[in-house]
Order: C-alpha cells, then sequence, then structure tokens
C-alpha cells in the first residue's frame, strides 16, 4: 500500500520577509529585527533569510520567526536559485526587503521568479552606487520594485549616482528608536565621552582618537573618561593605542553589548564622528536617552541631531575643533541637560519605533501588501 501524501504545509507562513546573508551583526541587523519583531506586534507574519550560523539568525529564530539559513555569495549560483526559490514557493511572501545588492542578486530575483510581487532593496549607507556598472540598472529598474532608503542624505547620494532611477521609486524609510527602552538617566558624576559602533575608520575612530589626546592636555578640574562600545577591526589597534595613553585607565573599551541604553547612562555626551551614516541610529538612541550628541556635519547626521538644539554639529574633521566641541558639553552640565532633554523630545516626536512602523506599513498598504492576504 502506498504511503499517503504528508499534509502540506500552510501556503503562506510569511507576509514579509527581511533578508541579510551577510554574518556581520550590527545597525541594519538591528534595523531588521526591530522592524520585524513590530509588524508581528502588529498582526504581520514575518520570515528572515539570513547566513547560516549568524546572529541575526540565531535572534530571529529565538524570536519566533520562520528562519532560513542560506549562505549568498556567488552571483546568480543556480543552486543557491533553487534553494531560495523552494523557500519563496513554501512561505508564499507578499514583499521581500533584501539588505544588500548581493542578496537582492540572489534572493530578489528567485522571489521574481516565485510571483513575489514587492522586492525591496534597503540602502543602509549613504555611498553612492558604482559608477560603470550596468547590471545595477537592471538589478534596480527590473528586479527590485522599489528601493527603501534610511535618510534624505541616502536618497539624494543614491539618485545622484543612478541618474536613470526613478525617484518615485526611492522610498524613505527612517530607522525608529524604541524610546520605552532608550530612557533618560542621570548623568554620571565622572564626565564621560562615550562611542558606540563598528570599530573602523569609517565611523571616524581617528578622529575621535586624535580629539581625545588633545582633550588629555586640557587642564580639567575633573578629567573625563572615555567609554567606546563596539567589535570591529579597529579593536586591537584600540586597545594598543589605550595602553599608550598617559591615563589608560581612563579609557574603557567596553566591546560590544546588547544593553546600549546601560552604557549610555554612563556617559555625559555622545560622540558621533562618523564621514558616512546611513541613518545614525547611535546618534538617535543617546538622544533617546537624553544625552546630547557631538556629531559630524556630514552625511546624514544633521538629519538627527539639530546644532546647538539637541547636539553640537562639528563642521570639520578637525581634531582641535571636536576636543573643542566635546570639552564644551562636558564642562556645562545645565547645556548637556537641555540638550538632552531636547533630543529626547524630538526623538520621540519624528524617529520613534511606532512612526518607523506606521511608515513601512504606509509603504506596504501602498505596494497592495495587507497581512494575511492571499498570494
Amino acid at each position: 500500500m502506498t504511503p499517503s501524501a504528508p499534509t502540506p504545509s500552510p501556503s503562506l507562513t510569511a507576509d514579509v520577509v527581511f533578508v541579510d546573508a551577510i554574518r556581520l551583526f550590527a545597525g541594519a541587523e538591528v534595523g531588521f529585527l526591530s522592524a520585524g519583531a513590530g509588524l508581528r506586534e502588529r498582526g504581520w507574519r514575518v520570515g528572515c533569510v539570513a547566513a547560516p550560523g549568524s546572529e541575526l539568525a540565531r535572534r530571529a529564530r529565538a524570536a519566533g520567526w520562520p528562519v532560513a539559513e542560506i549562505p549568498i555569495r556567488c552571483d546568480a549560483a543556480p543552486w543557491t536559485l533553487a534553494r531560495l526559490l523552494a523557500v519563496w514557493r513554501r512561505w508564499r511572501p507578499r514583499a521581500v526587503i533584501c539588505n544588500r545588492l548581493k542578496d537582492l542578486k540572489a534572493a530578489g530575483v528567485a522571489a521574481r521568479l516565485a510571483g513575489v510581487p514587492t522586492v525591496w532593496l534597503s540602502r543602509e549607507s549613504d555611498f553612492p552606487l558604482r559608477r560603470g556598472r550596468p547590471y545595477y540598472r537592471w538589478y534596480l529598474n527590473r528586479v527590485a520594485t522599489g528601493v527603501l532608503v534610511n535618510s534624505r542624505a541616502t536618497r539624494e547620494t543614491t539618485l545622484r549616482s543612478a541618474p536613470w532611477l526613478d525617484p518615485a521609486r526611492v522610498h524613505l524609510w527612517p530607522k525608529g528608536v524604541d524610546t520605552a527602552r532608550f530612557r533618560p538617566a542621570p548623568f554620571p558624576a565622572e564626565p564621560t565621552v562615550g562611542f558606540v559602533g563598528r570599530l573602523d575608520a569609517r565611523k571616524g575612530l581617528p578622529l575621535l582618537l586624535a580629539a581625545w589626546e588633545r582633550l588629555e592636555r586640557y587642564r580639567w578640574r575633573r578629567p573625563p573618561r572615555l567609554l567606546i562600545a563596539g567589535d570591529g577591526p579597529w579593536r586591537d589597534r584600540l586597545r594598543r593605542w589605550r595602553d599608550r595613553r598617559p591615563a589608560p585607565e581612563r579609557v574603557e573599551l567596553a566591546g560590544w553589548t546588547d544593553d546600549v541604553p546601560a552604557l549610555l547612562a554612563r556617559t555625559t555626551v555622545l560622540a558621533a564622528p562618523s564621514r558616512y551614516e546611513g541613518f545614525g541610529l547611535a546618534a538617535a538612541e543617546a538622544q533617546a536617552a537624553g544625552r546630547p550628541v557631538v556629531a559630524a556635519a556630514a552625511s546624514s547626521l544633521p538629519e538627527i541631531v539639530l546644532h546647538a538644539q539637541t547636539g553640537l554639529l562639528v563642521p570639520a574633521p578637525r581634531p582641535a575643533l571636536w576636543a573643542a566641541a566635546l570639552a564644551r558639553v562636558l564642562v556645562d552640565p545645565a547645556l548637556a541637560d537641555r540638550l538632552g532633554r531636547a533630543g529626547r523630545e524630538r526623538i520621540v516626536a519624528r524617529f520613534s519605533r511606532e512612526r518607523m512602523l506606521d511608515r513601512l506599513e504606509e509603504l506596504l498598504h501602498a505596494a497592495g501588501v495587507e497581512r494575511g492576504g492571499a498570494p
């Protein structure tokens, strides 16, 4: 007797699927997890395609999402397309959001072959598309049905580097901060400069270290501390730099931490010296926690930090200017408090997690995607 066929799984197990097959766990991955969790709270079915063994896969699965762990390495690899196509036919999502162009080249193509109506590429960094790459035009115009950008700066850079891209297909979707989790706390007894982010040159660490070396030479009534949190290729270099300081005990390398609110509670001011930022999540989180931010007047940071209102913008990457701006906040508790309060109010009003979710739902509805909708 022939055994009966297994009962098929439900035809639709995810309305929206986030694709991020990079092993790194940083701002983009935190953003996808936050957006997906928020959509689930609002009744959406959310899935994830991630790199095998990645932190994103682990956290998404722990949160109860359906997760497919698929490596996306070689462009147009038929074995990868076949695995992704099987996932899309099983889950039958209505929208797929890809983090990188490499994700779009595989997961996006497979999604279109499977008949997924909405395929978006999420641009997380304020980097121009490389000129001389004609395939960009095909992937962004024929595979992607739209591009999500997290700031006006990213949108302008994208359109400037891709004049063939219809501006109506480039949608602003800023990140959001959980303002219930990031809340003001009393300032620490010792004045402290904080930094949260990936430890690499793009985040402006060389500039911050040069500014700190100047601050060490100031005559302080209460010498400040430097607290750096994060991980990345500069980790060992930072340790060597700290060990050469005249007061190495005043520099703390906290490493990676999930409890960013607790770390921000130990700071007086956050330094955001990045040369490029897609959004500037660390700066937004610091302001939600009532901390003033000293930021580079570059990329998207002026959209997050208002000069002399919620923080200070430094107009040029010069260590002397950075040292002066940080010192100004460190020695003036009233200024730090005023900037911090205003920053909190602005993040709640404009960049909260709920506003981010409202915007994502607005974009999904505009694309004809409904939660639990039939394929």
